[in-house]
């Protein structure tokens, strides 16, 4: 008996080719889209949570501001808890987020505050505590550390090691380069609110401008997140520039990313006046491009030539600085000669507070009294009195340098210019 021939019609044929790996694409396709959805609707459909924050700004010793985001618009506020519970609601904008932000005032100078953030009844967060500012002349302890935006490993352990200070800091500042590439608003998440949560809830963060904050946008996160006074040089972009008093410290913040011309005929006339008005004995500056330096970049001249003269001038103690991925200290200098402690200033640069380390030269010029340029950390400095003391503690939390020296010369005592170019101390 014949064979029997296959039946050539289609109907018969078998099933071949990508209609099977087809089907899964359209599966896959479909189960992206149903998740990106769930991921959009996630907020309206789960309760309103805190996505960013609380953090602290311009704390004065009678005031506090505190400024948050949530994952949605919410109606919540402040509960302060002052023997009672004081609720205080928020001021919202859609702005780049749900931003919320709170003014409290009445409050008493160098007390702890006890406060929660809360939505309709519900806590967004666990008790927490903030403390206003000391008095005129009473002892204080700041932090002070930079170019630390990476989200690294080391960010977060120095994080840790800030909050076991002692004493504690009684505020943060930056040298620059806060949110690593180019300061766009969405790395600040990751790179500044999640490492620094439990200190920024505690004590307020006073930023200063890196090279690396300006690429996106010219510095328009920084200008959205952070509430800092508008007390800068006339004709700049307010904030870049600022300067506050606490306790017995005044600090000046400088935006070091400008032409030269403008550092000389805008910033250095405003920083002048600033630092040679009444107030506070203990005088420090910080921004980001160090004018003395033995690291991976040269000394910045625009500086030395701008605003060099008037740090000098005006007697100012300490003067903190970024850029150089690492730790140094010099001797007191004048014009860039080392000179007694009352007599010159004094360069920090505190560049080591996360991203990649940088060496320092095999021989460092001789105005550089220490440096270390193989551990991450950040400068502790203490003010009793008539003594200033200067730690740099490492990521295990232990101070491996340490200098002390006492002041003899006076704060200014010129009252602040008529023209009106030093504006009062607004305030915190």
């Amino acid at each position: 008996m014949p064979a029997e021939a296959p039946d050539p019609s289609p109907a018969a044929a078998p099933r071949t080719g990508p209609a099977r790996p087809r089907t899964i694409l359209l599966w896959i396709l479909l189960l992206g889209a149903v998740a990106a959805a769930l991921y959009a609707a996630a907020p309206w459909l789960l309760p309103a949570r805190i996505r960013e924050g609380p953090f602290v700004q311009r704390t004065g010793p009678d005031a506090v501001t505190l400024i948050w985001y949530t994952t949605r618009p919410v109606e919540c506020g402040v509960v302060l808890t002052d023997g009672a519970e004081h609720f205080t609601p928020a001021a919202g904008t859609a702005t780049d987020g749900y931003r919320y932000r709170v003014r409290l005032t009445g409050l008493a100078p160098g007390q702890r505050y006890p406060y929660r953030i809360r939505a309709g009844g519900r806590d967004l967060t666990s008790a927490l505590l903030f403390e206003t500012a000391r008095a005129a002349d009473e002892p204080l302890a700041f932090i002070v550390f930079g170019d630390s935006g990476k989200g690294s490993r080391a960010q977060y352990e120095l994080a840790a090691a800030m909050l076991q200070a002692a004493p504690p800091a009684d505020f943060l500042l930056h040298t620059g380069d806060i949110v690593y590439p180019d300061g766009a608003r969405s790395g600040y998440e990751a790179r500044f609110f999640a490492p620094y949560r439990a200190l920024l809830s505690r004590v307020t963060f006073w930023p200063c401008l890196g090279n690396h904050d300006i690429k996106d946008n010219g510095g328009a996160a920084y200008r959205d997140i952070f509430e800092l006074p508008e007390n800068g040089p006339p004709g700049l972009t307010p904030e870049h520039n600022y300067w506050f008093d606490y306790a017995a410290a005044r600090v000046a913040v400088v935006d070091t990313n400008v032409d030269e011309a403008v550092l000389r005929e805008q910033v250095a006339p405003w920083l002048r006046a600033v630092l040679a008005a009444r107030g506070p004995r203990w005088r420090f500056v910080a921004f980001h491009h160090p004018p003395y330096t033995g690291g991976k970049y040269k000394p910045d001249e625009r500086v030395q030539r701008t605003l060099v003269p008037v740090l000098e001038e005006t007697g100012v103690d300490v003067v903190f600085n970024g850029h150089d991925h690492n730790y140094q200290r010099t001797h007191p200098l004048r014009a860039g000669q080392i000179v007694a402690p009352d007599i010159g200033v004094v360069y920090v640069v505190t560049g080591a507070g996360g991203a990649r380390l940088y060496d320092v030269s095999p021989t460092p010029p001789p105005y550089i009294a220490e440096h270390e340029h193989r551990r991450w950390s950040f400068t502790h400095v203490i003010v009793r009195g008539d003594e200033l003391t200067l730690q740099q503690i490492g990521t295990d939390g232990q101070p491996f340098a340490r200098v002390t020296w006492r002041k003899t010369a006076a704060a200014p005592a010129t009252p602040p210019p008529a023209t009106g170019a030093v504006p009062p101390v607004p305030a915190p």
